[in-house]
Formats: structure tokens, C-alpha cells, sequence
């Protein structure tokens, strides 16, 4: 027995010994740890902590509510912790320390309320816990009896870790959208402070918008007007950051949770104030209809979908990270109709005034430097993404002419013309998604290898409120069920460059269908650019293919919107699709193809068409 203590011991204290030391490189995902040394399943929506009363550089990581382990049961399902906490002096390990509530949801949230998106902050001597509450009391709703009227809700405590107790009443409030249960979304808080101390509150999402409003020096209500700085139906999952003088604004966009085909991705302004107005890299404000945002995180292929609701952070150095959730294509699901959402980590830079993560590469699935642990540690300088290819054209439509063959129309649209800008069209009422397959197209036969598409497109779609979903574009397809589609979209009032894809046939409980966005499409009249890149890789019906797409308000500036993987095969065809309710005016400009080569290959010795350089 003896013998045996001392073994253990020994094995305890080797444990903690390797666990002391930092690392020197991490793989993504984190290596997140439950108390009996189990992987953490799920890490969604990460908030992390630098706890400005510990001795050493110690981080604390807050998770959203959600089960963590397949072994953990709880009645006839998974057991789902409330906003577990982690803890780290590395910012690689993550060891379990607790779960921020059990029992009973803390007033003012109901007995059937989610707790979701915590924001840990240090102020006045005491750690606040911000969190959403997805079903508010009927004590503190406008509508007794409603399930949806979602609040922002706070907790403090004397320790990083909790005990935490909560104020028993809405930071925010649930904010009616119609009469009845039908509510804004209040989710996701975020804090900054400015130069004067001022803390000022970030919370909305999708069903209503990004908002921010001034806190109260208590930091339990918000005071003044709210200011809207994200558009409705866009985004959510704020992150503001301040660097040389700018607030910066991460946000989150698309379904965050569809499994294997979760194109969620990041986006960023930036404002001089933190009221706003946040704008990219082109100019476009967050908040308008068409709504602004640069990439700052798409996928790239790899395993690493749907990566976005980010915290932005500095290690012991001062060097950025950024911790976010993605999914893993090979392992996307928890439980059917559950989406795993394990954390990850890269690295951000600063080029030209803004934030580059990964060094432009996509979520990172390599062996990489890991943060520093003390102020003296140090990274190489970043090595950014190439960029560039050689191209040579293979064919030019400029539809100064009726579409004749190899061009064919499938589910014609009735009523066509040629005009002196190219080939005009309505939205025609159908659809190209999952079982409904009514859309008209136009298509023709893609050639084989490697290819540059690009086409462009005008839709009179006004920035109403109220307009109909009406959508225009191009599809790469092997049928109505498989295929990448990228067009110009706009639903009740949002406007954006969608980019899709659709897949048949799937395994049990998996999506058919999954969406990111690429971009701000042009002004009412104006002209959109849109292009797809393909990369083959393989041969034969089951190559696999890398779809990267890419949008312009003038042809000449372009924004990159993430590569989808599929197996279109050696029969695909382009597509020109026009759809939606309203009968809208669509004209396609020109369409052109062209074979892509790596710069300077002897592939693209003869009749180089240009050198496309890609931002």
C-alpha cells in the first residue's frame, strides 16, 4: 500500500511538474481539460481573462453553456454545464476549475433559460460575469409567459472563479420587436472601456442588430441611447478591441451551428469612437443594409470550418491571439442536432492599420509557436500568405449575342433579352435549396483543371426594409443537389454576397446545405463582381475540389469569402441563376473562364492572359 502511495504521488507530481511548463508550440484545438483529464468536447463562444491579481500570467477561459463530454449524462440526455471556467499560464493547457452556476439559473433568468456567451471582466476590486440569458423572468418581461425574451444578465465575485453572485435584474432588458413574444435578440455581451474610463456595453445578434450603450458605474444598467453598429440579420458574437488609437470591431456572421457545412467567419471594422460607425477596409459601415465587414478568418479548406465568436487577447509579451470555436469536418458533431465546437488559437498581426490572423491562412491545423509566458518571450515575424497566379483565358461570353450552345437553358425563364450591357432577366419565383429545385439556369459545361470564373452581375434590388429575398449569381454544379453558389443576396433589407453550398446525398442528422458570405455588393445600379476559384485535387468522380470565392464593387479591389470543399466531378457546369419573389431586373455582364497556374509555371508559358493578383 505503501509502495503503491508513492507511486502515485510521484505520478501526481510529474503530472503537475509537466503541466508547470509552458509550451513551446501548440496544435490547434486547444488542449481544453475536464477534472478527470478528459478533452473538453465543446468550448463555444470563448471569453478569456487575464487576471490582473495573480503572481504569475495566469488566464481564465469561459466557455458557453454546453455538454462537454459524451460520458457525462444527465435524465434521458447530455449533461450541459453552465459557462464552465478553465484556467491556464500558458495559453495552450486548460485545466477545468469550475462551472460558473449549478443547480438553479441565476435571476433574473427562468428555470428553462440558457446561459450563453460570457464576457469576464476585472473592475473596482471585484471580477463581473456578463452573460446572455435566453428566457428572461416574467418579473422582468414586458410579456409574461414568453419564451424568447432573451436579456443580458450580470454576476460578481471576490475571485475569477466565482462564487458569483448575481444581480437579480437585466443589464439589459428584453427589447420587444413586434407585439406579442416576438422580442430582439439580446445576446452576447461584450465590455470596453475608453480613455476616460467610460465602460460602454456591446449585445445583439441576428434579430435586430449589433448595438452599444453606455454602462452605469455600478456596471449593473445601461444608461443613454443605444447605437446600432451592426446591421440586423448579419451578425453577432461582438468583440471590440482597441489598438494605436482605433476600436476594432469582431463579429460573427451565418449559421454557427450547421454541422460539417457551418460557414461561420469572422468580420471586422474599425471606428475612432466606440460608438462607431465601424468600417472595413473599403469603407463600408457594419450597420448598412449592405452591410460592410472584412474577412478576417474565413475557412481555407482545411478541417476548420465555420471558426468565428472570438476574444482577442495578449499574452505576457504583448503579442495578439485570438481563441475562437470552429468545427471539425471530420468529427462536426456532438449529438445528432448538436453542433461540437472544440476552441482554437492563432496568432493576429497588425498590416497597414488592421488585423491579420493566421497570417491570412485560415484557422491553423499545423504545428506553430505557442504564446509567450513571460514579457521577455518573443515570436518570429509573421510570413504572410502568398498571393498571385498566372491565368490564361480560355472563353469570353459578353452576350452581346442570344446564348447559343454549348450554353442551355435549364427551367427556362420565360421572357429573355440581350441588351447593349449583356444578358437581361427577372427574378423568377423557385428556388435552388435542398428539395426545392424550381430555379432557372442557364449553364454550360466547365472545362478540366484548375480555373478562374468571373462574371458580373446587376440587381435592382432596393435597399427597402421590406423587400423580397431575391438572389442572382453563378453555380458551379453537378445537379440541383451539389453544388457552390455565389450571388448577390437580398432579404428584408440585408444585402450581401452569399457564398453556399449543397451536398447529396449526407449521413443521418447532417446538413444538406451551408452558407458564408464574401463581401458588400454594389449600390442600387451598381455592377457586382463575383469569382470562383477552383482548385482539382485528384482525379476521377471522386477528386475533391477547393472552391474559393471572392466579390468586387469595381473589379479591381477584391474580398476574399472562404473556400468550400465538394466532389462536383469531371461533369460540372457553370450556371447563371436568377431567383426570388418580385420579378427584379437582373442583367449578366460578361462570363469568363480561364486556367489558373502557380506564377511562372510552364503551364502558363503560352497565352498568358495576366497575372490575377489575389488580396
Amino acid at each position: 500500500m505503501r509502495s503503491c502511495l508513492f507511486l502515485l504521488a510521484a505520478a501526481l507530481h510529474a503530472a503537475a511538474a509537466a503541466q508547470a511548463q509552458p509550451a513551446s508550440t501548440y496544435h490547434n484545438p486547444l488542449p481544453v481539460r475536464l477534472a478527470s483529464g478528459e478533452l473538453a468536447q465543446n468550448c463555444a463562444d470563448p471569453a478569456v481573462l487575464r487576471d490582473p491579481r495573480a503572481p504569475q500570467p495566469t488566464w481564465y477561459l469561459y466557455c458557453t453553456t454546453d455538454p462537454v463530454s459524451r460520458s457525462e449524462k444527465e435524465g434521458d440526455g447530455y449533461r450541459f454545464r453552465f459557462l464552465p471556467i478553465y484556467r491556464s499560464t500558458d495559453l495552450v493547457q486548460w485545466e477545468w476549475v469550475t462551472d460558473s452556476f449549478t443547480g438553479q439559473r441565476p435571476a433574473p433568468a427562468s428555470p428553462r433559460s440558457w446561459l450563453w456567451a460570457p464576457e469576464p471582466q476585472y473592475h473596482d476590486g471585484r471580477y463581473w460575469l456578463y452573460y446572455t440569458i435566453t428566457d428572461t423572468d416574467d418579473a422582468h418581461s414586458p410579456e409574461p409567459g414568453c419564451d424568447a425574451d432573451s436579456s443580458i444578465g450580470v454576476a460578481s465575485s471576490a475571485s475569477p472563479t466565482g462564487p458569483w453572485q448575481a444581480s437579480g435584474r437585466p443589464v439589459v432588458g428584453p427589447r420587444r420587436a413586434t407585439p406579442g413574444c416576438k422580442f430582439d435578440w439580446t445576446f452576447d455581451p461584450d465590455v470596453v472601456i475608453d480613455d476616460a474610463g467610460t465602460r460602454w456595453l456591446y449585445y445583439g445578434s441576428y434579430g435586430g442588430g449589433l448595438f452599444v450603450q453606455r454602462l452605469s458605474n455600478d456596471g449593473l444598467s445601461v444608461e443613454g441611447e443605444a447605437r446600432r453598429v451592426g446591421t440586423s440579420g448579419r451578425y453577432e458574437g461582438a468583440e471590440v478591441v482597441r489598438h494605436d488609437g482605433w476600436y476594432y470591431l469582431f463579429a460573427s456572421a451565418t449559421d454557427c451551428c450547421a454541422g460539417p457545412l457551418t460557414g461561420y467567419a469572422l468580420h471586422v471594422g474599425r471606428a475612432a469612437s466606440p460608438l462607431g460607425p465601424f468600417l472595413d477596409k473599403q469603407g463600408n459601415d457594419m450597420a448598412a443594409a449592405r452591410a460592410g465587414g472584412t474577412p478576417v478568418l474565413p475557412q481555407s479548406g482545411n478541417r476548420w470550418v465555420g471558426a468565428g465568436h472570438n476574444a482577442v487577447l495578449q499574452d505576457a509579451a504583448g503579442q495578439w491571439w485570438t481563441i475562437y470555436h470552429a468545427v471539425d469536418v471530420n468529427d462536426p458533431l456532438f449529438a445528432p442536432g448538436l453542433t461540437r465546437r472544440p476552441a482554437l488559437l492563432d496568432r493576429i498581426d497588425w498590416a497597414g492599420g488592421w488585423p491579420v490572423v493566421a497570417e491570412g491562412r485560415g484557422p491553423s491545423d499545423r504545428e506553430l509557436p505557442a504564446p509567450a509566458t513571460s514579457a521577455a518571450g518573443g515570436r518570429p515575424a509573421p510570413a504572410f500568405a502568398g498571393t498571385g497566379a498566372d491565368m490564361r483565358l480560355l472563353w469570353d461570353e459578353d452576350f452581346t449575342k442570344p446564348p447559343a450552345a454549348p450554353w442551355r437553358w435549364l427551367r427556362s425563364p420565360g421572357a429573355w433579352r440581350i441588351t447593349g450591357e449583356g444578358l437581361a432577366w427577372h427574378t423568377q419565383p423557385g428556388d435552388l435549396y435542398v428539395d426545392t429545385n424550381t430555379a432557372p439556369l442557364l449553364a454550360r459545361p466547365l472545362p478540366p483543371g484548375d480555373l478562374r470564373i468571373e462574371a458580373r452581375v446587376r440587381i435592382d434590388a432596393p435597399d427597402d426594409c421590406c423587400a423580397p429575398h431575391v438572389q442572382a449569381g453563378i453555380v458551379a454544379m453537378r445537379d440541383d443537389d451539389n453544388y457552390v453558389k455565389l450571388s448577390v443576396l437580398a432579404n428584408a433589407g440585408l444585402h450581401q454576397v452569399e457564398f453556399g453550398k449543397e451536398q447529396k446525398p449526407v449521413p443521418v442528422h447532417h446538413p444538406r446545405y451551408g452558407n458564408t458570405v464574401a463581401g458588400t455588393p454594389a449600390a442600387q445600379g451598381g455592377w457586382t463582381w463575383l469569382r470562383l476559384d477552383v482548385q482539382r485535387e485528384g482525379t476521377g468522380q471522386d477528386a475533391r475540389e477547393r472552391w474559393t470565392a471572392w466579390s468586387s464593387r469595381d473589379g479591381r479591389d477584391w474580398v476574399g469569402g472562404g473556400t468550400w470543399t465538394h466532389r462536383l466531378g469531371p461533369a460540372v457546369r457553370l450556371g447563371l441563376v436568377a431567383m426570388g419573389t418580385g420579378a427584379l431586373a437582373v442583367t449578366f455582364g460578361p462570363v469568363r473562364v480561364s486556367a489558373l497556374y502557380p506564377p511562372h509555371s510552364a503551364g502558363s508559358a503560352a497565352q498568358v492572359h495576366g497575372t490575377a493578383a489575389q488580396p
